[in-house]
C-alpha cells in the first residue's frame, strides 16, 4: 500500500478526532482532568498537529524514490 494514501488517511482520522474532542456533550475517552463531557481544546490541538505531521509525512512519503 502507499505510505502517502496511509499519512493521509490517518491525518483525517486525526482531525475528526480533534473535532470530536472539541464538541461538549459526549463522553471524551482518555481525559483525566476535567469533566469527560465537556470540551477538551487541548486534546483538540495535539490531534491536530498529529494531522500536520501525518500530513508532512505523507507528502516526505509521495516524494521518496525507490
Amino acid at each position: 500500500m502507499k505510505a502517502w494514501i496511509v499519512g493521509g488517511v490517518l491525518a483525517v482520522v486525526c482531525l475528526l478526532l480533534a473535532v470530536f474532542y472539541a464538541i461538549p456533550g459526549p463522553y471524551h475517552p482518555f481525559t483525566f482532568s476535567g469533566t469527560p463531557t465537556g470540551h477538551h481544546y487541548t486534546h483538540a490541538l495535539v490531534f491536530v498537529a498529529l494531522a500536520v505531521v501525518c500530513v508532512v509525512g505523507a507528502r516526505f512519503a509521495a516524494n521518496a524514490r525507490r
